[in-house]
């Protein structure tokens, strides 16, 4: 499971003024409770009310904010055994929870003018659609992977009151085993079809990759995500690399901030090289004479004043039609 903190949003009727948005990487089931703020209490209870829908995950992943990695939220997962990971810092992709952050603000902010109302007043409508929508990689959507069966929309209830007569219903042994086959069926497609999309995906990222690799204690620089101007530095740094977590992420130490460090994906980071400076010798005034008292043996280049054909110069440049013969001779 992904989770992470959407806001600050405008304050709803209700008091809140944040999102804590959660998503199943298995099914892309989305779930979103509204927090009036990201300290590590109002996360754990926002978590705890996602879990009594979607259950304890064996595994949890955030970016490196204070609500997610503070005290009492490492107990809270430790009590629970779940195990943590942080996405790198300053690199979304790793963290797909992103993507549907953009996407439930976009949602909410279209229905909120559409209908005058708070944000919060329409997450539910918002969470419903994200629910229902197919997903590209899986094929299925969320709710259908969760359920063994699409939630029943607004759309759907129409068509089956006006256009779709009613189907005999079936007793409650019969409904279970088909529920059952229907979810076990949609699980072994979705994992099909996502891992045809991952190897996709993989084929087309290898095209230009470039296999690199850092070593602990190496000097690095991290690229700058965010510039206050554009001649600002494009590289931050030097860093020290402290450990490494994956063939991409890589635990850094900036210089300056001896006890902080963070997680950097390999694409944020690059080699440093320090430049050699030009010093100056400074020596005494003895050691001084006898050095200007050296003799030293410099080497000059030979000249040759006939290395040039002149009569090819004044036939390339046609210098008789242009110059008296007086002038050649001058020029010459």
């Amino acid at each position: 499971m992904n989770i992470d903190a959407v806001g600050s949003l405008p304050t709803s009727s209700k008091g809140n003024s944040y999102l804590l948005a959660a998503i199943c990487m298995s099914s892309r089931y989305p779930d979103a409770i509204p927090v009036a703020d990201i300290s590590s209490v109002s996360v754990t209870d926002a978590l705890l009310e996602i879990f009594s829908k979607m259950g304890f995950p064996r595994e949890i992943q955030s970016d490196l904010g204070s609500s997610f990695t503070s005290f009492l939220t490492t107990e809270f997962f430790d009590r629970f055994g779940i195990k943590v990971t942080h996405s790198s810092m300053h690199h979304p992709q790793s963290n797909p929870v992103e993507r549907f952050h953009r996407t439930i603000k976009r949602m909410l902010k279209v229905l909120c003018l559409e209908s005058g109302q708070d944000w919060e007043k329409n997450l539910p409508a918002t969470l419903l659609a994200l629910r229902t929508i197919t997903h590209d990689s899986t094929g299925f959507s969320p709710a259908e992977l969760v359920h063994g069966k699409n939630l029943r929309t607004p759309e759907v209830l129409l068509y089956e009151h006006w256009v779709r007569p009613q189907e005999e219903d079936s007793t409650v042994t019969e409904y279970i085993f088909d529920l059952i086959n229907r979810i076990r069926h949609c699980q072994e497609l979705a994992v099909t079809i996502m891992t045809e999309t991952r190897d996709k995906r993989k084929t087309w990222y290898d095209k230009n990759a470039v296999k690199r690799e850092l070593r602990v204690g190496e000097l690095i620089l991290v690229l700058a995500t965010s510039k206050p101007n554009k001649m600002a530095v494009q590289w931050t740094g030097p860093g020290v690399i402290e450990s490494k977590l994956s063939e991409t992420n890589y635990i850094v130490r900036m210089e300056g901030k001896k006890d902080k460090t963070q997680i950097y994906h390999i694409n944020l980071l690059k080699p440093y090289h320090q430049r050699l400076e030009r010093v100056n010798l400074l020596v005494n005034g003895k050691e001084n004479q006898e050095r200007e008292t050296e003799e030293l043996t410099i080497l000059y280049p030979v000249s040759d004043p006939n290395i040039y054909d002149f009569e090819r110069i004044k036939a390339d440049s046609a210098l008789e039609g242009r110059l008296s013969p007086t002038e050649i001779e001058s020029l010459k």
